[in-house]
């Protein structure tokens, strides 16, 4: 099931409109209907997996617009009922159909305080000061002038499990992301775990994890406590010091959702034109998608058929959207491409994040961040937008070098996300455990050395 081939196979056209129309039940019923059927088994897998994405969507979107009304009143000063449906039409609030119905993301609130300025500034209850992001312009601001800096982190994770009792007993396996080896990794040191692991996975792996078997209690704990060091140095990028002979590695398809589909080719060469130089190509695609996308929390990767598509074609998404449509128009031109994911922490904040490489000679590879850079642009910080095109700040655990690449041991049910491993996995030999998993992340200590 996490090979996630199958996406590349369409639905039937009676159960497409089904889906898109929002009437759930019906589609469901009309697939119980295809499965009993004698259809190959790549459609088959197809349909089995759309059961699932349904179930995914009625639980992402949850709000009527009554429901979003109420909650924005309650929110945001002197909100006003039209004032919804400005913050859809302008995309701000994500929706879907559901049994004829508009349903607003669970989400929609948050991203819409997060993108729409007027909205933030009218909120009854002010957001506490955003130290990260002071600390980040400075610590950028260090890079630019300094040449370099480096961070040592001190981090504890893991997964609280709530299960119920008829899969109390059974043997749960847990998978819990650790950093990995990286240009800018250093030094990883699994310090201890509440629980002894049964595997830890290479330093080099591309998707790495420590790996625990135990028996399964109704409520518990899988923690981790690991160090490790970020060390950044400033790129200063000369267009005219690129070499004639860039390499040929990290230039693949990978279906189904790094895709040279018809319409991202068309768009790549829309973006570079008849540019040559390769840097400035990388360039040109980091500029579109900064200047054109709009961030937007998203539903689970795992309910997106085609996310570079999905991104450029709605032009919205979070930061691994974006990465991805970077990634795949950067290889699509020829530059190297590839993910890099894991956490981003500084000493006020712990979270999820995903950005991109490029290889570009003779720099090697360097990084970029649409979604950071985006922000920037919005907030008029030029010298912001410029850094995460070939820079990073130092405020990352590297967990994920690859995207869609298999957990090891590999994952028996479908991973909570099948894609990327920023949270952790969690399943036994019956059933996954995808809606009993909790995410702990705790900052113990991040200091500049």
């Amino acid at each position: 099931m996490n090979k996630m081939e199958f996406l590349n196979v369409s639905l039937p056209e009676d159960i497409r409109q089904y889906i898109y129309s929002g009437y759930f039940n019906r589609a469901k019923s009309l697939i119980n209907i295809y499965l009993n059927r004698n259809i190959s088994s790549l459609l088959r897998k197809r349909l089995e997996f759309e059961l699932i994405r349904i179930n995914i969507l009625r639980k992402h979107y949850t709000y009527s617009i009554e429901e979003a009304l109420n909650l924005c009143k309650k929110k945001i000063k002197n909100f006003q009922d039209e004032e919804l449906h400005f913050l859809i039409n302008e995309r701000y609030a994500d929706w879907i159909y559901i049994d004829g119905e508009i349903k607003l993301s669970k989400s929609f609130l948050d991203n819409s305080i997060k993108v729409n300025r007027d909205i933030k500034e009218r909120l009854l209850e002010k957001e506490p000061f955003d130290k990260s992001s002071e600390l980040r312009n400075q610590v950028v601001k260090n890079i630019i002038q300094n040449g370099k800096v480096s961070y040592k982190f001190h981090i504890k994770a893991g997964l609280k499990i709530n299960t119920d009792n008829k899969v109390k007993g059974n043997t749960i396996k847990v998978h819990i992301p650790v950093p990995k080896n990286a240009q800018q990794i250093k030094n990883i040191n699994i310090i201890n775990s509440n629980y002894k692991y049964n595997f830890l996975s290479p330093e080099n792996y591309p998707q790495r994890t420590i790996y625990f078997e135990h028996e399964l209690k109704e409520k518990d704990e899988f923690l981790v406590e690991y160090s490790y060091e970020n060390h950044i140095k400033y790129n200063n990028l000369d267009y005219d010091n690129v070499a004639e002979v860039q390499p040929k590695f990290y230039l693949e398809e990978e279906q189904p959702h790094i895709k040279f589909s018809p319409f991202l080719v068309e768009l790549a060469k829309d973006i570079v034109k008849d540019e040559k130089n390769p840097l400035r190509k990388a360039r040109l695609i980091y500029d579109y998608i900064t200047e054109n996308v709009q961030y937007s929390y998203m539903r689970p990767y795992a309910a997106i058929e085609s996310i570079a598509e999905y991104c450029a074609y709605n032009l919205k998404g979070d930061c691994g959207v974006q990465a991805l449509l970077f990634i795949t128009l950067c290889r699509i031109v020829g530059i190297p491409s590839r993910w890099q994911s894991g956490l981003y922490v500084t000493p006020y904040h712990i979270g999820c994040h995903d950005w991109a490489e490029f290889y570009i000679e003779p720099y090697g590879w360097l990084f970029a961040d649409p979604s950071f850079g985006g922000g920037a642009k919005r907030n008029s910080d030029m010298e912001g937008w410029n850094f995460y095109f070939g820079n990073l700040d130092p405020f990352r655990m590297v967990a994920n070098d690859y995207f869609h690449y298999p957990l090891y041991p590999e994952k028996k049910f479908l991973r909570s996300d099948p894609y990327d491993n920023q949270v952790g996995e969690a399943e036994t030999e019956m059933m996954d455990l995808n809606d009993y998993i909790e995410s702990i992340m705790e900052i113990i200590d991040v200091k500049e050395i």
